[in-house]
């Protein structure tokens, strides 16, 4: 059963009484919302979910329709920038990716999931925004600053989403928010809260199958979804399912090289040498000098009794970078299956020198 929150009641009712300045999207299925937070990872803070489920956004104007008539003819984003505007679900999405791709807050090599939700900008274009609730029982505080990349400048305004949403209804949508550089920082709140370790955690493959399918379910045209939850689907061993999405990713986008090196690689594992030349050859035809693609074409060769073209790709890939290990290890049984023991026997050494 979800909570009750005071203050999402409030709008609620001021909704159904119709007032003219209230400006609110309509009610979305919940079902889409936790779509969301399983594609991306995130957890939503519950009041803000509830609040996202009945009005998916919007603003309380600060003057009447009739004073927007005129601006909205040239400019039709007019009321929002002019407000304190919520965004809607995929404009969330929208500034959500934006900010994690851009940005640099948490560190300039952050890998995990970004836990930074931008909900919200002001009248002065500052940005307001919460913490994703993965791993925290406590409502995400609601911060505020002027400067969306830096998360230096990001200071507490309210205890949570609810709490925020009430001082905007008690001041007819334009509270005077003071920025008192004695608030708690953002920082403070995700070093508290180890938020940047629970972010960059290892998802397990479970967990990226279910974070994969919800991606496929909010963009079915996007061909990395299907390759990234094939190859988790093969590490689980379903590898017909993963032949699946590897299908799907190559007629989606039939150019790029990955796609038919992970289908070649599940064939080379599970099937047929012969079917994982193809798609190998194809990835290396189509970025002819990445080493991975080389040295797994290498060891489909080895393995089909091609022990030239094997030792070719190896050759090819050591060139660059002597140290790498597939190419290795596969020229070291080359050279062994041509009875070449003493080159065997010196790439075996650097090998254990190396690793």
């Amino acid at each position: 059963m979800r909570a009750t929150f005071v203050n999402i009641n409030r709008l609620e009712e001021n909704r159904r009484c119709g007032m003219p300045k209230y400006h609110f999207n309509a009610r979305l299925d919940m079902e889409i919302i936790e779509t969301f937070e399983r594609a991306h990872g995130i957890v939503f803070p519950e009041s803000y979910k509830q609040f996202m489920a009945g009005f998916n956004g919007g603003m309380i104007l600060e003057e009447p329709d009739s004073y927007y008539t005129d601006m909205t003819d040239w400019e039709p984003d007019g009321p929002k920038w002019s407000s304190f505007y919520f965004f809607s679900l995929d404009e969330l999405e929208e500034e959500y990716i934006k900010l994690r791709s851009e940005s640099t807050m948490l560190s300039h090599n952050f890998k995990g999931v970004f836990p930074l939700l931008p909900i919200c900008n002001t009248p002065k274009q500052e940005t307001i925004m919460l913490v994703s609730q993965k791993g925290i029982l406590k409502e995400s505080p609601v911060f505020i600053s002027n400067d969306v990349k830096d998360m230096g400048t990001y200071v507490q305004i309210a205890d949570d989403f609810d709490d925020f949403l009430g001082t905007i209804i008690d001041h007819d949508g334009f509270p005077k928010i003071v920025v008192d550089e004695r608030n708690p920082l953002m920082s403070l709140y995700l070093y508290e809260n180890k938020v940047s370790i629970i972010a960059t955690k290892k998802e397990t493959d479970a967990e990226v199958i279910v974070r994969t399918t919800a991606l496929i379910k909010t963009d079915p045209q996007h061909a990395w979804n299907y390759a990234e939850r094939g190859n988790a689907l093969e590490r689980d061993g379903q590898y017909k399912l993963a032949l699946n999405d590897f299908n799907r990713a190559i007629e989606l986008d039939t150019s790029h090289p990955f796609f038919y090196y992970c289908r070649g690689s599940l064939f080379l594992n599970y099937g047929s040498a012969r079917k994982a030349l193809i798609d190998l050859d194809i990835a290396v035809k189509l970025e002819p000098q990445d080493s991975l693609y080389l040295s797994t074409r290498a060891f489909c060769f080895l393995q089909l009794g091609k022990l030239q073209e094997a030792l070719n790709d190896c050759n090819m890939v050591l060139e660059h970078d002597r140290m790498y290990k597939s190419a290795l290890l596969t020229r070291c049984s080359v050279y062994r299956a041509m009875g070449e023991q003493d080159k065997a026997n010196a790439d075996a050494e650097l090998l254990e020198e190396i690793y």
